[in-house]
């Protein structure tokens, strides 16, 4: 009876390496960036109570809430003052009050109720200084990247003569449903985001999906080259806001190219 033997051939040392170097190589780069990234949001907060203007309107951590409250409802006041004296559509965000609204001269033109909303923690920890840095002046809308045209364009060729009109198919028109959102980078470092929902929607829910995983891609791509170099990547504040589609495209394509933002929450 023969008895046959099988030797285990030793693993080839290509294989062990990606078997156990590269996961390692990845656990670092992933605690590595978590690490920067916390590191960063504390950079840019220290950078920030630096500031001169911030240092001179400073009164402590740990003020009064009812003084902070009646502080952020004085700054609104007054910001939103200054923008009445322009003649262009601005935007108020309103987190307090959950509403955001196209404004003229003071005048309120459209006023849409925030669905949900959400901001980065790191603006639990700002001062009065650092509230009035962020939004006692009027911000500056400096670019915006939307997933629907700014003002979109329908060239249609006219008929030469009636008998030419009569023989053309004629469709009555429809909205085209799609998905709308967007965003707006502030010239003060805040980026606000913008989602367009509605429950029975029609609109393409991969394409709105898509268009923030680009920008989360983007700035994820970003930060990762500042973790690979060792340095500690650039934060930037951000407020999301969810509201209808409707109102998500109405308050887009009016607002202008640079617009006039004031926010409170």
């Amino acid at each position: 009876m023969n008895i046959q033997k099988h030797s285990r051939k030793p693993s080839h040392p290509v294989r062990k390496f990606f078997a156990v170097v590269v996961p390692l190589i990845l656990l670092f780069v992933a605690v590595q960036y978590a690490v920067l990234s916390v590191i960063a949001v504390r950079k840019h907060l220290k950078a920030l109570y630096e500031l001169e203007d911030v240092q001179l309107l400073s009164v402590g951590h740990d003020v009064d809430s009812t003084y902070f409250k009646l502080y952020k409802e004085k700054i609104w006041l007054e910001t939103r003052f200054q923008i009445s004296k322009t003649d262009s559509i601005s935007l108020s965000v309103d987190l307090k009050d959950s509403l955001l609204q196209l404004e003229l001269k003071g005048v309120v033109l459209k006023s849409v109720k925030i669905q949900e909303f959400r901001y980065d923690p790191f603006f639990k920890y700002l001062n009065t200084g650092a509230y009035y840095h962020y939004f006692g002046v009027q911000a500056v809308g400096e670019s915006a990247l939307s997933t629907i045209e700014k003002e979109p364009l329908k060239i249609k060729k006219a008929p030469k003569d009636t008998i030419e009109f009569a023989n053309q198919t004629h469709i009555a028109d429809s909205v085209k449903a799609e998905a709308v959102h967007w965003l707006l980078k502030l010239d003060n470092g805040i980026v606000v985001k913008i989602e367009g929902s509605d429950a029975d929607s029609k609109s393409d829910w991969w394409m709105g999906q898509r268009f923030w995983w680009q920008q989360d891609f983007a700035g994820l791509k970003k930060d990762m080259e500042q973790t690979l170099a060792f340095k500690v990547p650039e934060y930037v504040p951000q407020i999301g806001m969810v509201i209808s589609e409707a109102d998500a495209k109405a308050i887009y394509r009016a607002l202008p190219v640079h617009p006039l933002v004031c926010i409170r929450y």
